[in-house]
């Protein structure tokens, strides 16, 4: 059942006041504090995990559209798929591995940003957040870092996991926390599902997030200019409400396989397993690698001829689970 409609107003007010409050201290701080040369603009790409950040990220990399992008990549797990998928397409990509850019690793980030600044041999940078990580904490960082600017946080959305995410206790606080603290949400995946599944990812936004700028995306194809500065042309709903940071267990299954990829298939398919994410590379017994991708119960599994490891990356809220999905996916070598 919807709120009242004098709420949504009342709360679309305050969070406009809160917006370009924060638009208008961080200009001033901008002005105040380099007269020689602009700050770096960093843009924040967040959404849960399995959202489709990587391959929005990829697509900008292939079409830089004449600027210099420097990439910051936060992945969850002991190794760092997303952070080999993109560096396939670029040489500037910074990986902070096995934490959090907006907890344990805020001085490291800061500190690598202000190195890219420093530096300034980049027009822009984009920061893959995990899709665990909370966007607000993030952005703080961002907003405090010498030399850099926050041009925006931009949110993905899964619109075929959307509804089972706000069902879930687990995930609905973190996923409601990332949309409302988007100037921009993409809905991704949009040529996987009918327009009836976008128009109802649109409404969940919607309701979570009111007055959000919504653009649906096909194979993560964005142009670069309007995921940055997002800032200048999206509403934020950021607020400083106490948070507790989403926690999620992982571990690695080294090396992974050798599997057939048509009984890992089938494992995949009719077993309970209760993993929010499972990422990585197999080779079956003939030393063929394949990419696997999971995503809550919805999975893929394809010929990969660059894949850099035989490892698989599993992702649960709690470790029995993990353990569980482990114990089967290894039994598979025993059949």
């Amino acid at each position: 059942m919807s709120r009242p409609t004098e709420l949504r107003f009342e709360e679309l007010d305050s969070a406009w006041s809160r917006v370009i409050a924060t638009l208008s201290a961080s200009r001033q701080r901008d002005k105040a504090k380099s007269n020689d040369r602009a700050d770096l603009d960093v843009t924040l790409l967040t959404g849960f995990l399995g959202s489709g950040k990587t391959t929005i990220l990829r697509h900008i990399l292939e079409h830089p559209n004449g600027l210099k992008i420097a990439v910051v990549v936060n992945d969850v797990g002991g190794i760092e798929v997303d952070a080999h998928l993109v560096g396939e397409k670029t040489s500037g990509r910074i990986s902070l591995a096995n934490g959090c850019v907006c907890c344990a690793l805020a001085d490291d980030l800061s500190h690598q940003l202000e190195t890219l600044a420093r530096i300034g041999d980049c027009d822009v940078v984009i920061i893959e957040a995990s899709g665990v990580a909370d966007p607000i904490s993030i952005a703080h960082t961002i907003h405090e870092t010498n030399g850099c600017h926050l041009d925006g946080i931009v949110a993905v959305a899964d619109p075929i996991s959307l509804e089972e995410q706000f069902g879930n206790q687990h995930t609905a606080l973190l996923l409601r926390r990332q949309l409302q603290a988007a100037h921009l949400v993409l809905v991704s995946k949009a040529d996987l599902v009918n327009e009836h599944a976008r128009q109802s990812a649109s409404d969940l936004i919607a309701e979570a997030a009111p007055g959000s700028r919504i653009l649906s995306l096909e194979n993560g194809q964005i142009d670069v200019t309007v995921l940055c500065g997002a800032a200048d042309r999206g509403v934020s709903l950021t607020n400083s409400d106490n948070f507790s940071n989403f926690e999620v267990v992982s571990t690695v299954i080294s090396p992974a396989g050798p599997w057939d990829p048509r009984e890992l298939g089938k494992v995949l398919e009719h077993s309970k397993h209760q993993l929010l994410r499972a990422k990585g590379w197999f080779d079956d017994e003939h030393g063929s690698r394949y990419h696997l991708e999971v995503v809550g119960r919805r999975w893929s599994i394809e010929q990969s001829n660059g894949g850099p490891f035989q490892a698989l990356v599993l992702i649960g809220v709690n470790q029995a689970d993990v353990d569980a999905a482990a114990v089967t996916l290894r039994a598979i070598t025993k059949r």
